[in-house]
């Protein structure tokens, strides 16, 4: 049984009253954007305490219980074998979405989480992160910064607030604080599973 459905249609004021108020919305975007552009790296993107970035490790933490790989839900943790004979976790950002899970699942606290949220690499292979490398942070561009810029929204409007440079030097203490409870560790890994 073949069911014809009517589509519904409107006068032709109507059809002009729907199209004036479509183009009246892209006029005001035109004219008054709600949007928020950051001049990177210039102005750095103001992120809350419990932002969930790059993860470091502290190596002599780890129990190498697997927890951490058993818990990621894209499989982006790799166990490498260290020299001791031990097994570490790397981390391989292509795939992470950086949930946390295996921040979360990890018994002793080995991985710390920082505010890190915007590195670039220029190949897939750099983003691939062996436990020696999850001792420290990425590079960063903090010096290049100016301010740190957050955004509200009041009345429907959204509001582009530039945070004195202070706030670069309390996250650039925070990241410190962060390398210094991880111990700056290194491993020495010599195969992949």
């Amino acid at each position: 049984m073949v069911i014809k459905i009517k589509e519904p249609r409107g006068t032709l004021a109507e059809d002009i009253i729907y199209h004036a108020k479509a183009l009246i919305t892209g006029f005001k975007e035109v004219v008054e954007p709600n949007r928020l552009t950051i001049q990177y790296p210039r102005e750095l993107r103001w992120v809350t305490e419990r932002f969930r970035g790059w993860i470091l490790l502290d190596i002599k933490k780890c129990i190498s219980c697997f927890q951490c790989a058993w818990a990621c839900p894209v499989n982006a943790i790799q166990m490498y074998r260290a020299t001791n004979g031990k097994w570490y976790p790397g981390i391989r950002y292509t795939e992470c979405i950086l949930c946390h899970f295996c921040v979360d699942a990890c018994p002793v606290n080995a991985l710390i989480p920082t505010p890190i949220h915007d590195v670039a690499y220029v190949n897939f292979d750099e983003v691939k992160f062996k436990p020696e490398d999850m001792s420290r942070p990425p590079e960063y561009v903090y010096d290049e910064a100016e301010r740190v810029i957050k955004y509200e929204v009041k009345d429907g409007k959204l509001l582009k607030i530039a945070m004195p440079k202070d706030e670069i030097k309390r996250r650039l203490e925070e990241l410190d604080k962060v390398i210094e409870r991880s111990g700056g560790t290194q491993s020495t890994t010599e195969s992949a599973t």
